[in-house]
């Protein structure tokens, strides 16, 4: 399908500082949209960023038909504009659209929709440490109650000029308090939590606010039985527990994180002892105590590499890693991703595709 550019290339107003981006707050003029109508996906179009107009039945709106993805786009020291290993958005947005009966977007299609909507948004690429968050996503928008697939649906495409998704960590992982959730789950088995579908995210709001009251920033889920680490409400999960790396296997609940998969064979490169076999809580909770466990990790495109500075129970009791925080490790799986990210370091395993060059410096109207 041809995709049709109504616009010319932005430039934005003012140089992009990423100490004062906040993330997921500024959008570029412009996105990408495509309808689903009578079986085939048309009318794929650049233009500029303005509301859509659903009916209030819309699917979307009542049976929360919605699936999205994130990935990032970098500037590189001599000016060309990378996204990082968007093939692997391309599949997981093809297995969530499965997962939620919505038509598939072939996955050659989604990347040259984010390759074309890059190239024409290239200069709200900050340079390091910021970046250019790239949202896609596809609601359905038929106007009809009752419970069934949409016939109707909108992809679009957003693209955000970002700083850290945590504050203070432009210059490395950064850290941050994490509540430890007993009494609410984020996915059972059989459901949809290895689909990044809204509804995963909007059923952890209650308990991340109530985390926030806490000095928390996030919250780390267990399964239905209480007994067995998940992930985090937006991110997965890593501990380091005597040298080794450990994380939650893949499953119908655990989301296919881009970094994660990242992380795990980064870390085989560096000589790190890596395990994604199951984690009893009782073996974080004790491992904080006896002093085993030395450092724990949140990873996601968003949050990159980020180090857990604190675990609070829901009663209050907070554990906290043994050694500095971040740890040694963190700090090492930081550095070789956002190398290869940045274009500091050889990319060896074809995760970087060039999609755009600009001047060192970004012109500014």
């Amino acid at each position: 399908m041809r995709i049709h550019n109504l616009t010319q290339p932005p430039v934005p107003h003012e140089p992009l500082d990423p100490a004062k981006l906040d993330f997921g707050k500024i959008f570029t003029p412009d996105f990408f949209v495509a309808d689903y109508r009578n079986g085939e996906w048309v009318n794929a179009r650049i233009q500029p960023v303005e509301p859509f107009s659903i009916h209030p039945a819309a699917t979307v709106l009542h049976y929360g038909q919605t699936i999205f993805e994130g990935l990032k786009a970098f500037r590189h020291a001599n000016g060309d504009i990378v996204v990082f290993r968007a093939e692997m958005n391309a599949k997981r947005l093809r297995y969530s659209a499965e997962r939620l009966a919505i038509p598939p977007i072939d996955e050659a299609f989604f990347l040259e929709a984010v390759d074309a909507l890059v190239e024409n948004e290239r200069h709200y690429v900050p340079a390091a440490p910021g970046c250019l968050y790239v949202r896609p996503a596809v609601i359905g928008v038929d106007s009809s109650l009752g419970v069934k697939a949409a016939g109707e649906y909108i992809f679009f495409i957003l693209t955000l000029p970002s700083g850290p998704y945590f504050k203070g960590a432009l210059t490395g992982p950064g850290s941050v308090d994490v509540m430890l959730a007993t009494s609410v789950v984020r996915a059972g088995a059989g459901g949809t939590g290895s689909a990044k579908t809204g509804g995963n995210y909007a059923g952890t709001l209650q308990i991340t606010e109530r985390a926030k009251k806490m000095g928390c920033s996030q919250v780390l889920f267990l399964d239905t039985t209480r007994k067995v680490v998940e992930e985090l409400g937006g991110m997965n999960f890593f501990m380091v527990q005597n040298g080794r790396l450990r994380t939650p296997p893949l499953n119908d609940i655990i989301l296919n994180g881009v970094t994660r998969d990242s992380l795990l064979t980064l870390a085989r490169e560096l000589g790190i002892q890596t395990s994604d076999a199951p984690i009893p809580v009782e073996e974080v909770t004790n491992g904080l105590k006896d002093g085993s466990v030395t450092e724990l990790i949140a990873c996601g495109t968003a949050a990159v590499v980020t180090a857990i500075r604190s675990l609070t129970l829901e009663d209050g009791t907070k554990l906290q890693p043994a050694g500095a925080t971040p740890g040694p490790i963190t700090s090492r799986l930081y550095e070789a991703l956002t190398n290869i990210q940045y274009g500091r370091k050889p990319d060896t395993h074809g995760w970087i595709r060039k999609v755009a060059s600009v001047a060192v410096e970004a012109p500014v109207r």
